[in-house]
């Protein structure tokens, strides 16, 4: 006869075995999400799941795509707030679902001006570090066996847009584990607050360090679930600037078209990798400035 824990570890088998798999698009509002989404909807048959920030954006992009036929639901996630993506977490549990797809395309660029210089990079390293190391921390632990990640970089996101070899060196160890590479990152905040993060060669910019900092976040989570066989990567989607207003649509149309060739056709034998736009698989400490030509 079976015992109790013998029915327990029964049941949860069959629930486990009777899960939709859905995809999951983060940030959608921006121009090159909603082209991603845009196109996935085309190309994915199950369920597809957009967040964005603004409830507004994201009931428009709803509207807008319903009619196309496909299957897809709008939740409101900030990845700054840890209580959406718990409230997210628990409505793909309570629906029986688990993620096959995952794309994370959050990005914050500040637009205010009469923010202080340190103000904006704290809202930049909430977003785009931060935000996806917590997304990654309750969401991830719902994902398929074989399930794909792709966190949308950018050029600057490679490792040599940082002037300092020591800095370079910390951020890449391949040992790093999470509270080292946030303890990282708390020194570049800290020296923005002193005003020398340029002089002490923490690379372009703000916003560049962010996407040094996502892909440094991403090979660390490669390493964390590619046992699990999960395959998570980060992809330059192109020329793609905050200045949207001025860029045609075929730009965004192309940078989708990158994002989802890793996230739907690329070889399981890339993972862990820096994915640039022509879908070549490039150093992270590749020169920035020269475009990539090899595929």
């Amino acid at each position: 006869m079976a015992s109790d824990n013998d029915n327990e570890v029964f049941v949860a088998s069959i629930n486990l075995t009777t899960m939709t798999n859905v995809s999951v698009v983060v940030g959608a509002a921006s121009n090159l999400g909603f082209h991603v989404l845009k196109k996935l909807t085309k190309v994915y048959h199950g369920k597809i799941y957009f967040t964005t920030e603004d409830e507004t954006a994201g009931y428009n992009i709803y509207e807008n795509l319903k009619t196309t036929g496909a299957n897809i639901e709008y939740f409101r996630v900030d990845v700054t707030y840890t209580k959406s993506i718990i409230n997210f977490r628990h409505h793909i549990q309570d629906s029986d679902e688990r993620i096959d797809l995952l794309i994370n395309n959050t990005d914050y660029v500040p637009t205010e001006k009469k923010l202080s210089h340190a103000e904006k990079v704290r809202r930049i390293m909430s977003v785009n570090f931060y935000g996806y190391i917590n997304f990654g921390k309750l969401v991830y632990p719902l994902l398929t066996e074989n399930a794909r990640v792709v966190n949308v970089s950018g050029p600057a996101g490679l490792l040599a847009t940082i002037e300092n070899d020591n800095i370079k060196k910390r951020i890449s160890d391949p040992t790093l584990n999470e509270d080292e590479l946030v303890a990282v990152i708390q020194e570049y905040e800290e020296a923005v607050r002193k005003g020398v993060e340029k002089t002490e060669g923490w690379g372009l910019n703000s916003h560049a360090f962010s996407k040094v900092a996502l892909s440094a976040v991403t090979f660390l989570q490669h390493r964390e679930w590619s046992s699990k066989g999960v395959t998570i990567n980060c992809v330059n989607p192109g020329s793609v600037t905050n200045r949207e207003d001025r860029k045609s649509t075929k730009v965004y149309e192309e940078g989708a078209k990158a994002i989802l060739y890793l996230a739907l056709e690329a070889p399981l034998t890339i993972k862990g990798n820096f994915v640039w736009s022509n879908y070549s698989v490039i150093e992270w400490n590749s020169d920035p400035y020269v475009e990539v030509t090899t595929v």
